[in-house]
């Protein structure tokens, strides 16, 4: 079970952050292993988050339920797809002179054979999700 958590701090709102990360339509844009992410269900308290990522040939989309609480929590729950369980945690806070950016990931592929193959580089990739939002940020705000 990857378990991984990443914090970072950043010269952007905690406002700015969290409207990058819940503009996941825009994510393939930026995130290579996503080749596609929308929402859907809109309300004022979430909505579900459908995502299909590929890497060597593997191809798996899964579907979450993203909680908010603007600008300062997302929290994203499984609902189906190639995971067992996946359960995630994005935080935001306002610092003087921008934000502390949180995020954690806990996740298990259901299949052993998608575990091992896709494992490693899911852990990896999620790891660096806080940096390529960092650097969408620089994008999209500036320096």
């Amino acid at each position: 079970m990857p378990r991984r958590s990443t914090s970072v701090e950043v010269p952007y709102s905690a406002r700015q952050m969290f409207d990058l990360v819940v503009d996941m339509d825009r994510y393939p844009e930026f995130i290579p292993w996503l080749v596609r992410s929308i929402k859907t269900e809109i309300s004022a308290t979430g909505f579900k988050s459908e995502m299909t990522f590929s890497f060597k040939g593997l191809r798996e989309t899964f579907l979450t339920y993203d909680a908010i609480e603007p600008p300062n929590r997302i929290t994203i729950s499984h609902l189906s797809g190639p995971f067992s369980h996946l359960n995630s945690e994005w935080r935001f806070q306002d610092l003087a002179h921008g934000s502390k950016v949180d995020f954690f990931i806990d996740f298990k592929f259901s299949k052993k054979l998608v575990d091992i193959a896709m494992g490693p580089v899911f852990s990896k990739a999620a790891t660096s999700m806080v940096d390529s939002f960092c650097k969408r940020a620089e994008t999209i705000y500036g320096k």
